[in-house]
Order: structure tokens, then sequence, then C-alpha cells
């Protein structure tokens, strides 16, 4: 089992069409096998359950093995099959009786979806799937287990064979010397766990009010680099691609230390007071740090800039889009104080030259005296940093960026996407839901273009409700246009080319709207 999952994790990723449609067909085949004759929604599950769910213990647990990725167990059966084969005009709708599931496949349906999925699966790896909960002897092979396999689906060995690659062998014999064991898997193999944190809303300004709240889905990973990293150092640079909720991490987790401050290490009682700013291409050191400029009798007196302020406040301050800014130049002075020592930034005329020094104290609290700046150890400096836009406006030099730690913030993968489409919206339309799922998978493919999922929640929001005189088609390409318009327009066209011919095998968007699309580009642009 653990060789055919290797087997279907190191193969390319299909299309979702043609995956859904695998799933359907094999379905499709035990219920007949079984006389199941007008199948229900509890049929589906169960079927589905039986052949695809490897760890029911898993929110997770379900395997999309002809797209190697992970789905969510619960009721997969109505999300995939059923829904596929009773609601609209599929690829594996196709595959039945009237395009739909509760009238049985068609006589001709291998013939169906091997025209459109020529790379058939190894014939050992489909088998392992199929019969992973088996009982075999220790002497048994790999042509006992093909024959159970046959059972199970109804087919003749040469049926069997048709829809099957007999020539691509996993290596190893049928049994092992130890029991097949989803925990004993290696982690590459395993399902990438996923928690939906509930985050208040993006704001460059200040901490959103408690109520405006935005679902946020990221690995489990991720969220523990996050506590770690903020409960251990005080600088820290979320970076990703656009729309993967940087700024709302960061709300996020400075919401989590003021309700659970001890959880962290932090005193009792701690709260971050964040402080947010947004810098931009005008900004020195002076913004940042501060200077000395006259006051009215002419004389040259310290201002304090924004990190100096958060630190008198006491309070967390963040760097929203860090990278609008040429940080190299504007925290140059600051270089030394980045790495744990003192550094004095100016001197005061005003009080007889005295000098404005940066430091760290020894208790959780900041403190200002006698112009000594001491960042308390609870203080922390936040960054967001988009690589996608490093082209365009500033690039962070490694002097710099190694005084920070720095967690990556990926796009979700297209399965957890899926996923979420699934979850946050129920009732969607299958058809517009894989068309969504399609153009995120498009965009996931090639780094150049992957973007984070909340761009291509806010697609759905668009489209959901009354169309009015529009069709749903149209009302897709408007949401992209709007949302994804000003990315596609920065593309080069050999970029723009490639996404495009992605969307089209993911039959995501037709080529009459893709070509409307194309044509804002120079507008947007």
């Amino acid at each position: 089992m653990e060789a055919a999952l290797t087997y279907f994790h190191a193969k390319d990723q299909v299309q979702t069409k043609v995956s859904s449609a695998w799933d359907s067909f094999l379905t499709g085949k035990v219920m007949a096998q079984r006389g199941i004759t007008s199948p229900s929604v509890a049929d589906a599950d169960s079927v589905v359950a039986e052949l695809f769910v490897i760890a029911p213990s898993l929110a997770q647990g379900r395997l999309r093995p002809f797209r190697y990725g992970w789905n969510q167990t619960f009721q997969s059966g109505r999300k995939t099959v059923w829904n596929q084969t009773t609601r609209s005009d599929t690829l594996a709708a196709s595959l039945f009786n009237n395009g739909d599931i509760r009238h049985g496949l068609l006589p001709t349906a291998a013939s169906i979806l091997l025209s459109f999925s020529p790379d058939r699966p190894s014939k050992e790896a489909l088998t392992a799937l199929l019969v992973r909960d088996n009982n075999f002897s220790s002497t048994s092979a790999w042509a006992d287990a093909h024959t159970h396999a046959e059972r199970l689906l109804g087919m003749s060995p040469s049926e069997y064979d048709t829809i099957t690659d007999a020539s691509i062998s996993l290596g190893v014999p049928l049994m092992s010397s130890c029991e097949w064991s989803f925990d004993a898997l290696p982690s590459a193999l395993k399902p990438t766990a996923t928690t939906t944190v509930q985050a208040p809303s993006s704001s460059p300004q200040w901490l959103p009010a408690p109520g405006t709240q935005a679902e946020l889905v990221i690995e489990d990973r991720t969220k523990r680099m996050i506590r770690r990293a903020v409960a251990k150092f005080p600088f820290i640079l979320f970076v990703g691609p656009p729309g993967t909720g940087k700024s709302r991490l960061v709300n996020w987790i400075t919401r989590e230390v003021a309700q659970d401050p001890e959880s962290f290490g932090f005193p009792k009682l701690f709260d971050p007071q964040t402080l947010w700013r947004t810098p931009d291409e005008s900004w020195s050191s002076f913004d940042l740090v501060g200077g000395l400029v006259p006051d009215t009798d002419g004389v040259l007196k310290w201002s304090p800039g924004i990190l100096l302020n958060a630190i008198e406040e006491d309070r967390w301050l963040v760097l929203d889009e860090t990278n609008r800014a040429d940080m190299d130049k504007i925290m140059g002075p600051l270089l030394t104080w980045l790495s744990g020592q003192s550094v004095e930034v100016a001197r005061n005329a005003a009080i007889n030259g005295a000098p404005i020094t940066i430091d760290w104290g020894s208790q959780p609290e900041s403190d200002v005296k006698e112009g000594i700046y001491s960042a308390g150890t609870a203080w922390r400096l936040f960054g967001t940093y988009n690589p996608a836009d490093a082209q365009r406006v500033f690039r962070m030099g490694l002097a710099l960026s190694r005084r920070f730690v720095v967690i990556p913030i990926p796009a979700l993968d297209p399965d957890s996407f899926g996923a979420l489409l699934e979850t946050k919206y129920e009732d969607l339309e299958q058809e517009l839901s894989e068309a969504v799922a399609g153009l995120y998978s498009a965009h996931h493919a090639d780094a150049h273009t992957q973007l984070g999922p909340a761009i291509f929640l806010r697609i759905v929001d668009y489209i959901i409700g009354d169309p009015g005189s529009a069709t749903h088609k149209e009302l897709l390409a408007e949401a992209y246009v709007m949302n994804l318009g000003k990315y596609i327009a920065a593309y080069d066209d050999a970029v723009l080319d490639a996404l495009g011919q992605r969307i089209a095998e993911e039959s995501a968007i037709s080529e009459d709207e893709w070509a409307w699309i194309k044509s804002h580009r120079h507008t947007l642009g």
C-alpha cells in the first residue's frame, strides 16, 4: 500500500474532472456489482468511503488517487461522486445513462473515460488501493489480489486490464513482513493538516474591532511556526504570495496572545496593542526611527519615528507590505540594534546634545528614560513581504532579512482549496465550484502565477445569488477580471499563454471568455 501511494504521489496531477470521473466510474462499478440499481446519496457515501477513505479517523483522510491529494472524509460521496453525476453536465455524468448515476453506467463508460484519460493507472497500484483491507495469506501473490479487485468491480480480467497498465510494477511483492499501517507512512504521503482560524479582516492601519471576522485556512505546521516564533523571537517576517492572508495572520496571532499571553511566556494580562503602518517609497529613516527638527526657536530637537513611538507606548509594531519601501536603507541605522545590541541613533541639541539610544531591556515591558528607548522582552516587530512584487518594488537584502525569523505563508494546495470551497459554500453548484477550483489549480501550478485562496473566494462571492440576465460563465469571467486582472496584466506573454493553456485544460473558463479577459489586459496594465 505504501508503494501504491508513492506511485500516485509521483504521478503528474490530472485534471479535476478526470479525477472525479475515475472516482465515479469505480463507484458505479461497485454499485452495479452489488445490484444497487437505484442508488441514493447514502449509497454513494458508503461506497466512496470503502474505496477511497484511507484514514477514517482523520477529517481529511479521503484519498484522490488519480489526482494525488487528500479530501475531506465527511460526506465525501455526496460532495464528489453524487454531485458530479446528478447535478450538471460533467465528464463523470457522461459515463452514466441519461447523465445520472441513478440510471447506471453506460456499457461504453470505460471507453469514454479512457478517451479523456489515456494514461491508465498502474494495475498493481489500483489493486492495492481497492483490496487494502482484505486479509490474504502469507503466500498470496499479485495475481490473487487482481482477482479480488476484479470481483469487487464486477469486471472480467480482460476488462480490468483495459483500464489499468500491467507494465507498471510497484517493484514489491503483495505481502510485506509487517502489516500495512497508515500511521507508519512517511509524512510526505499523508494529508497536509490544516486549521481554520477566525481572524479579523485585514487592515493596513489598526487592529479591527472585534466581530469583523474572516475565515482563514492555514497548515498546522505554519500555525505552529507562527506561535513558537512569536514566543521566542522579537522580529518576525511573514513571506508569501498575495491572498494567503499574511496580514490577517498577524491579526490572528496578536489576538491569540491577548487572549492567553501566559501560554506564550508573556505576563498575565499582557496585551500587544498592535500598531499598524504601511511603508511606501517616500519613507526614510526619519519616518521609522526619527530625526532632528527645529523647534519654534530654531533649535534642533529630537522627533521620534514610528518605531520609537511603538516602543514608548509598548505596542507591537507591524510594517505591512514591508517591501513597499527601501527597508535596507531605512533600517540601516538599526542593524546593530536588530542584532541585540544598543545603538545611538542621534543627539538631541535641545538637551545639551544628550544621545538618543535604542536598547534592550531585561523586563517584559518596554521603557523610555533619559533618551534611552529600551524594548522589552515581550516587544515584537512584524513585517509582511510579498515576493511576487519583488521585481516592481524593493527587495530586502540578506544583512537585514537574516535578523528576522522568516515564516513562509504558502498558498493552499489545490485539493485543500477544493475542500475549503465545499465547506464554505455547501450549496454552490458543482459546475461553478469546479470552475473556480480549476482556476485556482491553474494559477497554483506555476510559481509565477501562484496566488492565495482569498482572491478566489471573492470570485465566488461575486457570482453567488441571482445572476439576472447574465450566465454564470459571464459572471465568472467578470469576477476573474475584477479580482485577478491586475495580476494577469503584469504577466509576460509566455507566462500568460501558459496560464491560459492550463485554464483551458481545467475547463474553467471558455475560450471566448478568456479572449474577453485578455482584451482588458492593457487597460488594467
